[in-house]
């Protein structure tokens, strides 16, 4: 039998042990959008690169394979665009429906 993770209580757990009050998420696609459907991620941040790869195999940002999430549409604030080196582009959004947790 495969085990949901309880997100809400691993975040708890993160902070009352270890007195974490924000941690980044670096995870897949299904991670980010388990933890946006949930409303526990409150910021998107995006660095899009001058290059593109047509691999039907790449990774996606967001992924709701095996149902293990649902697929509720999201929509995000621009809060900040900031431009780099080699016309890299770092892009910040808000989470419009994210709880507050």
């Amino acid at each position: 039998m495969r085990k949901i993770l309880d997100m809400e209580v691993l975040l708890q757990k993160l902070k009352d042990v270890f007195h974490m009050d924000l941690v980044m998420l670096g995870g897949g696609g299904v991670l980010n959008w388990s933890f946006i459907q949930a409303g526990l991620c409150d910021e998107v941040s995006v660095v899009i690169a001058p290059a593109a790869d047509a691999s039907a195999t790449s990774p996606s940002l967001f992924d709701t394979k095996e149902n293990l999430t649902d697929d509720t549409p999201v929509s995000f604030t621009l809060k900040n665009v900031e431009t780099k080196e080699d016309s890299t582009v770092w892009l910040t959004y808000s989470v419009n429906n994210a709880e507050t947790k």
